[in-house]
């Protein structure tokens, strides 16, 4: 779908994203495959130094959705109980229905190279590739969360994702759903361009 973008409309577009913790339901305002698809072709056409295309993506979908909301209900629980006790199994419960509830879930890795130069600027990459994403999701009308929570540093996820930890690192758990009203929270302030920039002349 085209949609005419002028310089004014995309600043408005940088200005009102947001990450976004809270989303409509599911069943009333389904992610289609083609939304996900339209985020992953914005993400592929962020800048990359010598082309390098780092990034690469994960549709959670189905049973994989349900064997990673296992790996995150016990990081979550065991923050906070010990396993096997009456309050674990609590928090891990209502952590699996936390996770199931988001309505799409995007892995997203870098390939890892061995010149950390190159594997520093791949990074920033990824984080370019990323914000694209999020920007197509909000023009979208859909909302996400970037996490770097516990899920894409344990090695179960690795495994099933059948990745090699040294040669691919995960940098992020994209959660993405339409948003719901005020699901961006308070914090939409930014210091004054004056604090952070320099003109030298």
């Amino acid at each position: 779908m085209a949609i005419d973008m002028t310089s004014v409309s995309l600043k408005q577009l940088i200005l009102d994203r947001r990450t976004c913790y809270q989303f409509s339901d599911l069943k009333s305002y389904p992610v289609t495959d083609e939304n996900i698809y339209d985020c992953l072709e914005a993400a592929r056409w962020a800048p990359n130094h010598k082309l390098t295309q780092p990034w690469r993506f994960w549709i959670v979908d189905g049973k994989s959705k349900r064997a990673l909301a296992d790996i995150y209900a016990e990081n979550r629980a065991l923050k906070k109980a010990e396993k096997h006790s009456d309050s674990y199994q609590e928090l891990y419960l209502k952590a699996v229905d936390k996770f199931m509830a988001i309505p799409k879930v995007v892995l997203v890795g870098q390939v890892i190279n061995k010149n950390p130069v190159v594997q520093k600027e791949d990074y920033a990459a990824c984080a370019c590739a990323i914000q694209n994403f999020q920007l197509m999701a909000w023009s979208l009308n859909m909302g996400v969360q970037w996490s770097t929570g516990p899920i894409i540093n344990d090695q179960r996820t690795y495994n099933y994702l059948d990745q090699d930890s040294t040669q691919l690192e995960l940098i992020g758990a994209l959660y993405l759903g339409h948003r719901k009203q005020g699901c961006q929270g308070l914090n939409s302030k930014r210091n004054a361009l004056k604090e952070c920039v320099t003109h030298l002349k």
